[in-house]
Parts: structure tokens; C-alpha cells; sequence
């Protein structure tokens, strides 16, 4: 008789084969040790290890793995493994009637909400994604959490409003508290930063800020349809002069590169909130961002490991892969 067999390409002898599969079966279907499947054949256990090993190796044991019923589960993967992320959400790619940034906003609201536990600080970063939060966010019931802003509340007053809008208004349907950073983004001076972050209220809610343990906020591109562009904080000569110094994007207001260097600049001195070092050192900071312009934001983001966890579209997400190729 042949004394091997190659049955569904398995190539063993017939005696391996048999003491592979038996050993399978006891480990993966009857749930016995590997202590106890050596005491039952009289094998060591090093000895069962490897059988188990070789069943792996040869096909004798095939594992699939299902997850929940997610559209995008092949592309989460490859972010999260290239990357080395916590966490990755893709949503669909929007319909025409719909809105990239809404479609964001609803999708990490959600998982924002998913996350909520007693005792725990929220950063927010100021910006559209996170200013439509509100208008999808639900938790099935109060938890005792804090949201904070990362970042003072604005650089013109109807932005500062809004930000303290979005904060107090999460913090209200989660059932929990705001802390808001009571001065503008962005000063006229250095010698006014350094004395507002020298008042106590001040100095208390960037420390709230830099205690919280998850953050999320979306990127900025250097584009006439940046935040910072728009509220006159950067003018065309500054977006054309950070271009030519490789800058490709900011978060929190801090310009980095393409390989998610921080690219020093003069409103980093008139800045009143987190840094980047803030943002590596918050154990899970998410990205909310989509769209082609911000691609080269996002991929230099993850580079510079800003953030562990991205929430994007379908398209945006192939983008970031490609490009980081």
C-alpha cells in the first residue's frame, strides 16, 4: 500500500496524517490541552505543539476567520497592518446626495459613542468634521465622562462659539461635562501667549487636555479651503512659503511633511493648545478625514504616528494605501 497520501494537497504519510488530524480534534474540537491530549497518546507536550504546528502548516487544520458583516473589513486590515493603528473605520464612498464630511461625522460619532466609559476625558480638535458630531451623536444611556477642547476656542468669535457649541453639546448628550480652554487659538504675540498660559484657568484645562485618553479630530491641507486660511490666521504668501518648505498639512494648528516631521512655523509661538508631542503621547488618537486633498495630510499624519486609529471613506482609504505605498 502507498504510504502517502496527498488528499486535499496534504502531503503526509499516512500515520502522520492520521495522528495530525487526531490531535486537531481533540485541541480544536473537544477543547482538551495540549497537557491532556499528550496524557491521552502517551506523547510529550513540545511533542503535541508540533503536531499541532505541522497540521497548521500542511492544510491538515484550515482556520477562516469571520468577522461582523463589514463591507470595508479587507481595506481596515491593510491600514491597520501597514500603519500598526489601533483601530481603522471605512465608510462607504457618499452618494451624490450625500456629504463626505457628514458621512464622517455620523461614522465617528458612532464609534466615538461606542467608547464612552465613566471617568474618561474626550479631546476634541476644532474643525467641520467634529463640528457636525452633535447632530448624529446618541449613547444608549448617561455616562459620567468629560469633553475637553484641545485647543483654545477659536480664532474669530463665532468660531470660539462653536467649538464651546460642540463640546458642551456632546458633553450634554452623553451625560457628562465640558471643559472648555478659555482663550483663542491663536494670539497677536508671543508675550500674550506666555501670559495667558500663565493664568490658572487657562493652565488647568490644557492639563484636563493633555490627561485625556482618547482624542480625535481631523487634519488640515495646505489648500485656499483650509480652516486656517479661511479665518485669516494664514495668508496665500504663508500657504505658498510652507509648500516650498515641504509642509503638506497640520494638526491642532502645527505644520508637519510628507514623512510626518513637525515643520517649525511663526504661529507656532502663538498657538495656545496641545502640540504634536501631545498628540503621540494620548494613548488613542483618532483621525476623522476624507477627500483627495487631504490624502497627503493623512498619510503623512500616520507616518508620524499622530494618531492610531483613522476613520475615512472607501476611496480616501485606497488613496492613503497607494500613496504609502
Amino acid at each position: 500500500m502507498n504510504s502517502m497520501v496527498s488528499a486535499r494537497g496534504i502531503d503526509l504519510s499516512v500515520g502522520d496524517h492520521k495522528l495530525c488530524a487526531r490531535v486537531a480534534r481533540l485541541y480544536y474540537e473537544s477543547g482538551q490541552t495540549q497537557e491532556q491530549i499528550g496524557e491521552l497518546l502517551g506523547l510529550s507536550r513540545m511533542k503535541v505543539n508540533r503536531l499541532l504546528s505541522l497540521a497548521l502548516k500542511t492544510g491538515v487544520v484550515q482556520i477562516r476567520i469571520y468577522g461582523p458583516d463589514e463591507e470595508h473589513a479587507d481595506l481596515q486590515h491593510e491600514l491597520e497592518a501597514k500603519f500598526r493603528l489601533k483601530d481603522v473605520l471605512v465608510v462607504s464612498d457618499p452618494l451624490p446626495e450625500q456629504n463626505l464630511v457628514a458621512v464622517l461625522a455620523e461614522a465617528a460619532a458612532e464609534w466615538l459613542a461606542e467608547r464612552l466609559a465613566p471617568g474618561l476625558v474626550v479631546g476634541l480638535g476644532l474643525g467641520r468634521t467634529v463640528a457636525r458630531f452633535p447632530d448624529t451623536f446618541v449613547v444608549a444611556r448617561p455616562v459620567p465622562c468629560r469633553f475637553v477642547t484641545l485647543e483654545g476656542v477659536g480664532t474669530s468669535p463665532n468660531a470660539g462659539f462653536a467649538a464651546y457649541d460642540v463640546t458642551s453639546r456632546l458633553a450634554d448628550a452623553a451625560g457628562g461635562t465640558a471643559e472648555i480652554i478659555s482663550a483663542p487659538t491663536y494670539v497677536s504675540s508671543r508675550v500674550v501667549r506666555d501670559a495667558l498660559l500663565k493664568e490658572p484657568s487657562v493652565q488647568s484645562s490644557l492639563d484636563v487636555a493633555r490627561s485625556a485618553a482618547l482624542m480625535i479630530q481631523s487634519v488640515g491641507s495646505l489648500t485656499a479651503d483650509a480652516p486656517l486660511f479661511r479665518h485669516g490666521t494664514l495668508s496665500l504668501d504663508d500657504l505658498k512659503a510652507l509648500a516650498e518648505v515641504g509642509a503638506v498639512g497640520d494638526a491642532l494648528g502645527h505644520f508637519f511633511d510628507a514623512e510626518g516631521r513637525h515643520i517649525p512655523w511663526r504661529t507656532d509661538e502663538l498657538n495656545i493648545g496641545l502640540t504634536l508631542d501631545d498628540l503621540k503621547a494620548c494613548p488613542t488618537g483618532a483621525l476623522v478625514a476624507g477627500g483627495e486633498r487631504k490624502v497627503p495630510a493623512i498619510l503623512a499624519a500616520l507616518r508620524g504616528g499622530f494618531f492610531n486609529v483613522l476613520i475615512t471613506d472607501a476611496t480616501t482609504a485606497r488613496a492613503v494605501l497607494e500613496a504609502g505605498a
